[in-house]
């Protein structure tokens, strides 16, 4: 019996298995900077208790949506939710939110809208600008045109909190009160 041919190929085939017990598979991170899976102040913590506002629509024509929080729970802080009725496509055109908070933020308000359908997360950063008030806390205003197609069905979200890394990493300052409104037509 002719044993070398079959040792030859036991030994190429070894050898070619044998690099991929050595590779470490570390976890997937999205290829965009700004996305929950590299910022952690991105990802919505799971006791956050929000409320999601779910309008009812006709699914034709321009609506608005809008919600609004005093938040009352501080679990409930620097987000606000609205699900998008199921059926057809809706299109954002203008997202307008503002926001109360208890001190004026040391660097600039970065909002973020987060869009959420099935297992598929889409992150868009927005600078939010401090306006004139008739309280004494500082007010904070975003005011933008968008063209944004969202699923009908999804969860949008609008992350309003203000985030810095220290000994805790924690989120340090968040809105007394804020509303989130959305502006656009179904396709």
């Amino acid at each position: 019996m002719n044993c070398r041919p079959l040792c030859l190929i036991l030994a190429t085939v070894s050898f070619a298995a044998f690099p991929l017990f050595g590779q470490v598979h570390l976890p997937r991170h999205s290829r965009y900077p700004n996305s929950p899976s590299n910022d952690p102040q991105l990802l919505i913590p799971t006791d956050q208790a929000q409320s999601c506002f779910a309008p009812e629509s006709s699914l034709t024509g321009y609506e608005q949506y809008q919600q609004f929080d005093t938040y009352p729970q501080p679990a409930s802080k620097g987000y606000l939710c609205i699900v998008i009725p199921a059926g057809k496509t809706f299109v954002i055109d203008h997202l307008f939110a503002e926001a109360d908070y208890d001190a004026a933020l040391a660097s600039g308000a970065e909002w973020y809208l987060d869009t959420v359908l099935g297992g598929y997360e889409a992150m868009t950063g927005f600078a939010a600008s401090r306006v004139g008030s008739a309280t004494p806390n500082p007010h904070y205003t975003l005011s933008q045109s968008v063209h944004l197609a969202v699923a009908g069905g999804s969860r949008v979200t609008l992350i309003m909190h203000n985030y810095y890394v220290n000994t805790n990493t924690s989120i340090t300052e968040t809105p007394g009160s804020a509303s989130f409104t959305l502006i656009g037509h179904w396709e």
